[in-house]
C-alpha cells in the first residue's frame, strides 16, 4: 500500500534527518535482508479478488472486515488495502493457517516455528507498504500483500511481493518509538548489526507486537524478559 514501486526501506518521511536525501542507488546490493521472488504481474482488478474472498468465506466476513477496517487509517488507499487484506487472510485460510503460508514464503530451518502475525506497513523511500510482519523462532519477517514493481538487471520492468527475513541473530536492537507530538503514530523499529534499520507502522495491536518481539528476541538471547 502506498506504492507500486519496490524501493528500499526507509525512515517515516516525517521523522527524516534534513541530510537524509533520496538516493538513485542498487539497493538490492546494499539490502542484504531484501527477498526477490519474481512473480507474473498481477491482475489489476480488485473486485474479483474482493468477491472471492466473501463468497468462500461468508462466516468469517465480518471478523475480517473489522480487523482490515481497524488499520487502514495509516495508508492513503482504502480499498487497495482491504483487497489485499482479504486475499492474504483468505489464503491463510485455504492454506491450513498461517504457518503453512509462511513456510511457502520464505526459506524456513527445519525446527523453525512460527510465533505471531501481525498486519502492518514497512515505510519504505516512496512510502508504506502493506503487509504482514511474521515472528518466528529465528526471525522476523515482512511480506507485502501484493507484488510490487521493480526495475530488473536486464532493464524491464518486473514484480516481486516484497519480502525482508531478518534473523535475530543479526538484530542489533529493537526500538518502540512513540511520536510525542502525535502519540497515535507508532513505530517498532529493528536496527541490525551491520547498520541496517526498518521502522515496522500502523500495527493494530502495537502494544502487543511491541511485547511478543522483545520477548522473542530476548529468548532467543537467552537472556530472561522483563516487559517492556
Amino acid at each position: 500500500m502506498g506504492t507500486h514501486i519496490m524501493s528500499p526501506p526507509s525512515v517515516p518521511n516525517h521523522n527524516r534527518k534534513a541530510h537524509d536525501q533520496e538516493k538513485s542507488h542498487d539497493f538490492k546490493t546494499q539490502q542484504p535482508y531484501l527477498v526477490y521472488s519474481p512473480v507474473v504481474k498481477p491482475n489489476n482488478n480488485p473486485i474479483d479478488s474482493v468477491s472471492h474472498v466473501f463468497n468462500s468465506w461468508t462466516n468469517k466476513a465480518d471478523t475480517i472486515a473489522r480487523n482490515v477496517w481497524r488499520n487502514l487509517k495509516t495508508g492513503p488507499s482504502v480499498s487497495e488495502a482491504a483487497c489485499g487484506k482479504l486475499k492474504l487472510t483468505a489464503k491463510a485460510l485455504t492454506e491450513g493457517g498461517f504457518e503453512p503460508l509462511y513456510k511457502q514464503i520464505f526459506i524456513t530451518d527445519p525446527n523453525e516455528q512460527l510465533k505471531k502475525t501481525f498486519a502492518c506497513y514497512l515505510s519504505t523511500i516512496t512510502g508504506p507498504v502493506a503487509g504482514t510482519l511474521y515472528l518466528s523462532s529465528t526471525k522476523v519477517a515482512f511480506c507485502s500483500d501484493r507484488p510490487l514493481s521493480f526495475r530488473a538487471p536486464s532493464g524491464h520492468e518486473a514484480w516481486s511481493y516484497y519480502k525482508v527475513a531478518i534473523p535475530l541473530a543479526n538484530i542489533g536492537t529493537v526500538n518502540p518509538v512513540v511520536m510525542r507530538e502525535n502519540p497515535s503514530e507508532r513505530y517498532i523499529q529493528i536496527v541490525t548489526i551491520d547498520g541496517h534499520d526498518f521502522w515496522f507502522m500502523g500495527l493494530i495491536n502495537f502494544e502487543k507486537a511491541k511485547h511478543h518481539v522483545l520477548e522473542t528476541l530476548s529468548h532467543f538471547r537467552g537472556q530472561p524478559y522483563g516487559g517492556y
